[in-house]
């Protein structure tokens, strides 16, 4: 593995210049894993991006660092710790200005003249992080004319003098590094590979499209800001409709809306803008309307910390709505996962006509991978919509069935005239308060989901069958919990192996008690300070945790931390 970051203020191109190097690494062989931090400012404020790069499956970041491009002082006083005996560290000490003898830092520093390049070839000194980039690409053994075909992908747009400046940089980078006769960190080649390179917002955006999505609204909220953007310029090549509401009671509304119109239609947001969402749930509930609604968790109360990560909002999304009615709630835990997932919430909500949700968060969402192809294809079957009503007029839409599932029609369907409001209602949709019709319509929206766990994603165990310690969790932590079991594996200590839960509502007790069973030790570990996954599978079986693992600052956890905490750290 090799690790591999950029530091510095915001729009000094930090985004960027990690999502090439992370494509640079791909196009030679390599998998990769990219994770990016920033606080919530237009303009200033340190933000890094680091791309872990392997041979093998990287699933996530790691703490020691092999290069360090730090663009200026807290690129270096922040990341001290990150550092050691083999790191190579970029700087222009031209341009930052600390006391190097009283740094004392580990790795090896190359005063790297990044601003006077990108003034000298370009005019400005905007380009010095494709000088860095250039110089890195050296030093990992990358091939540049790569680089140049990326770098013309990526700028192509903006015009060909944008493009041969950018090209210009990152080869002075490159030649500047190479003529000190230092020593590439790896040796690869180009190769073709069957990978592409997404985050978790492209991913769900592409499981929509796969899903049939024909309406997506949404106000842009951090991290499910992007998923907007990836859907608003698809609409260009799919037949949806993409709608940027002006709040998100006007999303969730909207969605609803053309989900009685017969779209498949789905909204994204975060914790805050989910619960303004609240009582138009309700509204789909009583109505049956199938909706795909993501949440993209960040760390609460109130605004929080709005560009961070957390697992704090299952409990909210479990119990949202008032009155009482159940919901599917997928959590997928990673990339892959955010596509097939999302596919199979299309299908799910309107094969149910029900709601389906998406509970990621920003640390999944807004990090890339490089992943498999999909080979998924376009799903457009429809389920449960009426054709051929009865011609004499007594199509029932809420009609009381042993299965719960009863014929939706669309506006427009001959002979499928119904009412459809926000009242308890009869079989036709007009509005009771009769109690016996209340119950049983109760009952028959209860007793949709009864058979729906086959259907479901299950329980899933990673690594050996059996092991010494038994982690479980939920989500985004899968990323971190597979390069952390195979971490504890290579000691021989402490063998250890996982259980991922992929469907959280409505929770197959048994199916993750057979795997529970077998565990000689185990841990919860979970992104959240109030154990809500833990609650959840006390509620369904009755166990209770002795050991758990919890992180609430708004930060991932790594793997480093939790092979530390079985090998010798606080239990």
């Amino acid at each position: 593995m090799n690790n591999w970051k950029i530091a510095g203020l915001a729009g000094a191109g930090i985004a960027v210049t990690g999502t090439l190097y992370g494509k640079l690494a791909m196009h030679h062989g390599l998998h990769v894993f990219s994770y990016g931090e920033y606080p919530s400012l237009i303009r200033g404020g340190h933000n890094t991006m680091q791309v872990t790069t392997g041979e093998h499956d990287i699933t996530t970041q790691q703490k020691i660092l092999d290069v360090l491009i730090a663009l200026n002082a807290d690129g270096i006083t922040l990341h001290k710790d990150e550092l050691d005996d083999k790191s190579v560290i970029l700087v222009d000490k031209s341009q930052v200005k600390l006391d190097w003898d009283k740094e004392k830092l580990s790795g090896t520093l190359i005063d790297l003249p990044m601003y006077p390049i990108s003034l000298e070839v370009t005019g400005s000194g905007l380009s010095a992080n494709m000088v860095a980039l250039g110089a890195s690409c050296y030093l990992m053994g990358f091939d540049i004319t790569i680089l140049h075909h990326l770098i013309k992908e990526t700028f192509g747009k903006k015009g060909e003098e944008i493009v041969t400046k950018n090209e210009l940089a990152a080869t002075k980078g490159y030649e500047y590094v190479k003529a000190r006769h230092l020593t590439a960190k790896q040796n690869v080649k180009v190769q073709q590979v069957d990978q592409i390179y997404l985050s978790g917002n492209e991913a769900v955006g592409l499981g929509a499209l796969a899903g049939g999505i024909q309406f997506y609204a949404a106000y842009p909220m951090t991290p499910a800001s992007s998923l907007l953007e990836f859907l608003a310029d698809a609409q260009k090549k799919y037949p949806i409709l993409v709608k940027h509401s002006e709040d998100e009671i006007g999303a969730i509304n909207q969605v609803i809306g053309a989900s009685y119109a017969g779209a498949r239609a789905m909204t994204g947001t975060s914790g805050g803008g989910f619960a303004l969402m609240v009582e138009g749930l309700s509204l789909a509930a009583i109505t049956e309307l199938p909706l795909v609604i993501m949440d993209g968790q960040r760390p609460g109360p109130a605004t929080g910390l709005p560009t961070w990560t957390t697992q704090a909002d299952l409990q909210f999304v479990l119990h949202a709505g008032h009155g009482e009615f159940k919901k599917i709630v997928l959590a997928p835990g990673d990339i892959e996962e955010c596509f097939t997932m999302t596919k199979l919430a299309f299908i799910l909500a309107e094969q149910w006509q029900t709601q389906v949700y998406l509970l990621t968060d920003k640390y999944l969402i807004e990090s890339s991978m490089s992943v498999p192809t999909f080979k998924d294809k376009y799903s457009n079957i429809r389920y449960n919509i009426g054709v051929d009503l009865p011609e004499d007029d007594t199509y029932k839409r809420y009609v009381l069935t042993d299965s719960g599932h009863s014929l939706r029609s669309v506006p427009g369907t001959p002979h499928g005239l119904s009412l459809t409001n926000s009242y308890e209602h009869d079989e036709y949709g007009y509005a009771t308060e009769e109690a016996a019709m209340s119950m049983a319509q109760i009952d028959k929206r209860l007793k949709k989901l009864d058979n729906i766990s086959s259907y479901l994603p299950k329980s899933i165990l990673y690594g050996p069958q059996t092991a010494d310690i038994t982690f479980v969790c939920w989500g985004s932590t899968k990323l971190v919990m597979q390069h952390a079991i195979n971490l504890l594996n290579q000691t021989k200590k402490d063998t250890a192996n996982f259980i991922q839960l992929g469907c959280l509502a409505p929770f197959d007790s048994s199916e993750f008690m057979e795997l529970a069973q077998k565990a000689k030790r185990l841990v919860m570990i979970e992104g959240n300070a109030l154990h809500q996954a833990e609650s959840l599978i006390r509620e369904h079986t009755g166990l209770e945790f002795k050991e758990r693992l919890n992180r609430y600052d708004g930060r991932p956890f790594y793997a480093e931390d939790i092979v530390s905490y079985i090998t010798g750290g606080t239990k």
